[in-house]
Order: structure tokens, then sequence, then C-alpha cells
């Protein structure tokens, strides 16, 4: 009876940001799975949070082809995907699982390239502001100000992926984020795709947004008034409301193909 009920749970994949990490999202794994029947994965990428660096050149590439290998041995109904893994997700999953993308970036970061004379620089800035010196947790909190626009949104586990992240990782990441230009086929999406943005975003521009969703065929979206880039830190409880009642709303047509 268990065995048949877990395997009734939908099941959904929730994917990190740049410069953030699986734990960042623990506590919106066990309010969803509190409140709806689902079982929640986190997935991790190299170079971020507890998982080794293993590439240094076309990062994205080698995140997307992990991530569609880990999709083919493990069935989700839905993916739950922020900013950087929501691109990957975007490109991995093509179509054969439901999709809520928060603020995902998608068709380069155009806001960002100007800051792309500090690239040479970037890595060893990242490994500045890793130093455990208290005062470079206020540095830490400076430079998250284009992703999250309050001080007071900013908490501990920020702190800890950031001191956790591969350096080198982290800057060739964002590099190549800023001049993805990749996109999905038009109308690749048989399976709804959801968006949930940051109405002060500084990031994502209005034009991707709209690149995403011609290129989605149409798809829903909704704005969270007053925030940027993050919404699990910035509104939580309505990311928890909005993805409770997408994961509430998911077909369950997975079945675990690793129990």
């Amino acid at each position: 009876m268990a065995a048949q009920q877990n395997q009734q749970k939908k099941r959904i994949l929730i994917a990190h940001g740049w410069m953030h990490s699986a734990m960042r999202y623990r506590q919106l794994k066990k309010d969803l799975e509190q409140q709806c029947p689902c079982h929640i994965e986190l997935y991790e990428f190299p170079g971020f949070g507890d998982t080794p660096a293993k590439y240094k050149k076309n990062i994205l590439g080698h995140y997307e082809d992990d991530m569609r290998q880990y999709l083919a041995e493990h069935a989700f109904d839905g993916i739950i995907a922020h900013s950087m893994g929501a691109n990957i997700a975007l490109k991995a999953a093509l179509g054969s699982t439901s999709l809520l993308l928060l603020s995902p970036v998608y068709h380069g970061l155009p806001y960002l390239k100007p800051f792309l004379v500090l690239y040479p620089v970037t890595a060893a800035g990242i490994r500045l502001l890793q130093c455990p010196l208290s005062g470079c947790r206020y540095l830490i909190q400076l430079f998250s100000l284009p992703t999250v626009n309050r001080f007071a949104a900013m908490d501990r586990q920020l702190i800890t992926d950031v001191r956790k992240a591969d350096p080198q990782t982290a800057a060739r990441a964002l590099f190549e984020l800023i001049f993805d230009s990749k996109r999905i086929p038009a109308n690749a999406y048989c399976a709804q795709a959801t968006l949930l943005l940051g109405q002060k975003d500084r990031v994502i521009t209005k034009k991707s947004m709209a690149i995403l969703k011609n290129d989605l065929g149409g798809c829903p979206a909704t704005v969270f008034w007053g925030i940027g880039h993050t919404a699990v830190l910035e509104n939580y409880q309505g990311l928890l409301e909005e993805a409770a009642e997408w994961v509430r709303h998911l077909p369950a047509h997975s079945q675990p193909k690793n129990p």
C-alpha cells in the first residue's frame, strides 16, 4: 500500500540558479511535499554547492547534456527551475516535462554585457568574496544586489552558496549565460510551461521574455510585484503559493525508473 501511494505522488525536480545551490530550495521542497501529493528531488550543478566542479569550458552545454541524461534515467512530471537552471531545463527537457520557470535566463543577458570588462578578474573577485572575514559578508550582499533588490532579503544560505561556489566555474558560466544565443525550436513544447517573473528584475529583459513566450508558442505568466530576480528570497510565500497551485494541476503520469 505504501509503495502504491508513493507511485501516485507527482515527481518534481527543482534546479537552482547561478551562484545558488540545491540547499537553497530545501524549504520549498519541504513545504510543497507537505501541501501536495508530490515527491521532490533537488538538482545541483557541478561547481556549485556541495557538487565538485567538472568542467572548464562549454559549461552550459555540459550542464544541458548532464540534465538530459538525468531526465532520461529518472521520470518527472514537472521541473521547477530558476534563472540559469531554467535555461538548462528548457533545453534539456525539450517538451517532455511540464516546466515552472522562475525568472529564466534566455537568449543572453544584455543588461550584464557592460560588466564583461571585469570578466578577467571575475574569478579572483569571487575568491575575495569567499574570504571568511566578517567584512566579506557585506561585500557578498553588494555583489548580490543585481539579483536580490533588498539587503533584508539576503540570508545566511546566500552567503554559504557564494562561498561554496567554484570561482572558475561560476565566472565561466556567467560569461556563457551573457552571450548564450541558443533557442529552443519554436513551438517545441507539447507540455505546459509557466513563467514566474519579478516586476523589478534587473537581470533579464522584457524582450528576452517576449522571445521565450514566442518560442514556447505562448504560455501563462505571473509577475510578482516589487521584487527582482530571485523570488525564493524576495517573495517566498508568493512563490510557495504559485508553485503549490502549479503542482496540484500538474498531470501525474511518471513512474520512478530507479526506485
